[in-house]
């Protein structure tokens, strides 16, 4: 289990990965009002062969989590279908469908997430960074909001 302050667990798999997403963010509010967004990310990977060329291998899929500040930027700035980049804690959740099939989905927990600017333009607006007591605040995470 991972708690919101942002610790990970002592063997944490962080990735960066370079997709589009798969639909809008969603952003939602705990009972506690910390802020959290979830949106899909199809990762297209291809592998270079020897002579130059590329072969693609089959599509990944991940569930993305973004937290406070991060979450709702999210939410404001990026849709569906736009090409990404995702740096995070990749995490696995597997549970027992109705029907009694094991299911598992990877997530990745975001500390970073933002447009793919290699076949797109954007305009970057800075936003007001906080005092210390007001981060200490807002940091103050000791649950999951799902």
């Amino acid at each position: 289990m991972t708690t919101m302050t942002g610790e990970a667990p002592a063997r944490a798999i962080y990735r960066t990965l370079c997709g589009n997403l798969t639909r809008d963010p969603e952003l939602r509010f705990s009972s506690k009002g910390v802020a959290w967004t979830t949106c899909g990310l199809a990762v297209n990977p291809r592998k270079r062969l020897d002579d130059g060329s590329y072969e693609e291998l089959p599509a990944e899929f991940y569930d993305l989590v973004c937290f406070g500040d991060t979450a709702e930027h999210v939410a404001e700035c990026l849709t569906k279908g736009d090409r990404v980049l995702a740096f995070g804690r990749v995490e696995e959740d597997s549970w027992t469908a109705k029907d009694g099939t094991e299911r598992t989905t990877t997530k990745l927990v975001c500390d970073e997430l933002g447009p793919s600017l290699r076949s797109a333009t954007c305009e970057v607006h800075r936003t007001r960074r906080e005092g210390p007591a007001e981060r200490e605040a807002d940091d103050d995470y000791d649950e999951e909001p799902f």
